[in-house]
């Protein structure tokens, strides 16, 4: 028998070492030492460790690279952020948005990043990002999966065309369903905007991943109705919830009610500790929090 590729001589994680890798049809298909098949290609590991790819399950691949694009975010805060992007999406062509992304891939691949989820602003009429993201999608298919979530940046129900574009996007071949509900204009809105959002993804068979309350507020809670939308629709193992920076600020009592709330409609949590701890907090004088939501409970 001959195979594609052998992997040889490999510690994992798991502390076993000394075993060859056999690879078939792009995929692993034995662990264990002393593989006596032929390969069209062998790589002697040397006993160094070989695992699984390091993957990126939340990134903004529009904007990337952009630092000073039109000027740099003087306050330091998520909202001059959206606001900074408001103001470059005018300026955006599909050639720089692609050009930026596939620089970054390749920044990406060289250290072992094989699998990204972006979100892709589909706020812009001319839908430019989402079509550059959909030819960047297809031109590294090769060696790195990614996976395009469509992004109402503006808020869902907050931006006149966020609704229509949205399914635009989707119709296009965009993978995942996005939303940001605590950027709508009231509490109710956001909630509202939670549960079309998650009935679009169920019609179309689709996943969940919403950016959610992003916020020090403690009151923002639309987690609580992303969970909620999730059981009714049976949605459970397809969505999940970003940020959920708020819950940092939360009162202990709330959490205990809201995390079998999560658990239950089995929803899993996208922290983004490298931005969060250093946008969240902003308002503070002292003490500043950090800005992290609650992984050791969650765990």
């Amino acid at each position: 028998m001959s195979l594609d590729l052998i992997v040889r001589n490999a510690a994992l994680p798991d502390g076993r070492a000394g075993l060859d890798i056999a690879c078939e049809g792009g995929r692993i298909t034995a662990i264990e030492a002393g593989i006596t098949a032929e390969a069209a290609r062998v790589i002697d590991a040397g006993g160094r460790l070989v695992s699984p790819p390091f993957i990126d399950c939340h990134f903004h691949m529009d904007a990337t690279l952009s630092l000073g694009l039109p000027r740099l975010n003087k306050s330091g805060t998520l909202l001059e952020g959206i606001g900074l992007w408001g103001e470059l999406k005018p300026l955006l062509t599909h050639e720089a948005v692609a050009e930026r992304a596939l620089r970054y891939c390749d920044l990406a691949v060289a250290q072992g990043l094989l699998a990204i989820r972006t979100h892709v602003d589909v706020c812009d009429d001319r839908l430019l990002a989402v079509e550059a993201l959909l030819d960047v999608r297809e031109r590294i298919a090769p060696y790195i999966d990614l996976q395009l979530v469509a992004f109402p940046q503006d808020g869902y129900y907050r931006s006149p065309n966020a609704a229509k574009n949205l399914d635009r996007a989707l119709d296009l071949g965009v993978d995942v369903v996005g939303g940001i509900p605590h950027f709508e204009r009231t509490m109710a809105d956001g909630a509202a905007s939670v549960a079309a959002l998650c009935e679009i993804a169920e019609k179309r068979g689709l996943m969940v991943d919403m950016h959610c309350d992003e916020s020090d507020d403690p009151l923002s809670r639309h987690i609580e109705t992303l969970a909620a939308e999730t059981t009714r629709l049976g949605l459970q193992g397809r969505v999940a919830g970003s940020h959920l920076t708020s819950m940092h600020s939360m009162d202990n009592y709330y959490v205990s009610k809201l995390l079998p709330l999560i658990a239950e409609a089995d929803i899993q949590v996208i922290a983004n500790p490298l931005i969060n701890i250093v946008l969240q907090g902003r308002h503070d004088t002292y003490p500043k929090r950090r800005g992290q939501t609650r992984i050791p409970e969650m765990r």
